[in-house]
């Protein structure tokens, strides 16, 4: 098949997701073509899409927030369109490249569009009851098939009026095992012998909760001085983290976490609002204990042999420091997660045929 996907958030979950799911498409034998904003890319992100044996490959730089800029944006994603195509489908990945997806000129082309995370899943607020009203109504228009990566998303969608009928899940899978090394992350994060790293793998930005998450390593800390919080990630909350922790955390910056969490001893996930983090799913296939706030795709990890303990998604930083205390000092070795739930390769595989069926669907007019 003749395949585009487009996305904005090029990095992160969404990034990776991307990039894995074109790689295992190439291999199938499909030919795919990338466009992806340079904004918010991160440097693994434009290294590894490089490598990709990609049909095309196009900057267009998708801004995040909603403005008039998008016209600008729209008219440019339909001459590409035109200039690479034709396509046989286009899948946009995140709200606003799925929201240009849907409304661009793409003709023939059946039209996916995976949210990574519906903002209607976040706290009650206007911005999430707008962003809910945008995407029932781009459904209605673009006629696309929405791909959640769990049932809580998929849950979030019909609740809000997405049709069943175009509504599909396929959980997030990894094309290859987070290093295993545990000494050389160790080394890598300068960390003492002793020390129970709690590690955080995510943007530091309001749905992550990191301020949060530094509240409670500092309570921890003061209850076992060995507790240290490392967070691997960029984002505009990186002082206000500093400010929670004090020196009970450390800031590695933007990093690829695939060569550190080993050196983790507990993965901590304090989110407002997931729909299935990679983050998440790399500690449990490294068989890291997991504390989390109760985020989509928990569900489904605990149901492939992970390690969870769950807590309300406003948990305080108290109970979240006692649950760190006490999984720190449980005794019970957690089993590395493997096996199709967590394969690359089977993400593929679904999405591939809800492509199929969409594009039979669009030559029938449906």
């Amino acid at each position: 098949m003749r395949i585009l996907l487009v996305i904005e958030p090029s990095g992160g979950g969404s990034g990776r997701h991307v990039v894995d799911l074109a790689r295992a498409l190439i291999q199938s034998g499909h030919q795919v073509s990338l466009i992806y904003s340079p904004r918010r890319a991160e440097a693994w992100f434009h290294t590894e899409v490089a490598a990709l044996s990609l049909h095309a490959l196009e900057r267009l730089p998708m801004r995040r927030g909603v403005g008039p800029w998008d016209i600008a944006c729209l008219h440019a994603l339909n001459r590409l369109i035109a200039r690479l195509g034709p396509f046989e489908i286009v899948h946009g990945h995140s709200a606003k490249a799925g929201a240009l997806v849907r409304l661009a000129h793409a003709p023939g082309a059946a039209r996916i569009y995976t949210p990574h995370a519906l903002p209607m899943m976040g706290p009650p607020s206007l911005s999430k009851t707008a962003a809910g009203i945008a995407e029932f109504l781009l459904v209605q228009a673009g006629g696309a098939a929405v791909i959640a990566v769990s049932d809580e998303e998929a849950a979030v969608a019909r609740r809000w009026g997405l049709p069943s009928h175009r509504l599909h899940v396929v959980p997030n899978g990894l094309a290859a095992l987070p290093s295993t090394d545990r000494q050389a992350a160790r080394r890598a994060l300068n960390l003492p012998a002793d020390a129970l790293a709690v590690g955080f793998v995510g943007r530091l930005c309001e749905q992550k909760d990191p301020v949060r998450f530094a509240q409670a390593i500092r309570r921890a800390n003061a209850a076992d001085p060995r507790v240290v919080g490392v967070l691997i990630g960029d984002g505009d909350l990186a002082p206000a983290v500093e400010a929670a922790g004090g020196r009970a955390v450390r800031l590695m910056g933007g990093r690829d976490a695939r060569s550190l969490m080993a050196g983790f001893d507990l993965f901590v996930m304090t989110s407002r609002y997931e729909a299935g983090a990679y983050a998440m799913i790399e500690a449990a296939a490294l068989g890291l204990p997991i504390v989390t706030t109760d985020v989509g795709g928990v569900a489904c990890l605990i149901q492939a042999g992970a390690r969870i303990d769950r807590l309300p998604q406003d948990a305080a930083p108290d109970p979240l420091a006692q649950e760190m205390l006490a999984a720190l000092q449980s005794r019970v070795v957690p089993l590395p997660v493997a096996g199709t739930a967590l394969c690359a390769s089977r993400m593929a595989e679904q999405t591939v045929q809800i492509y199929r069926d969409a594009f039979a669907l669009r030559r029938l007019g449906g």
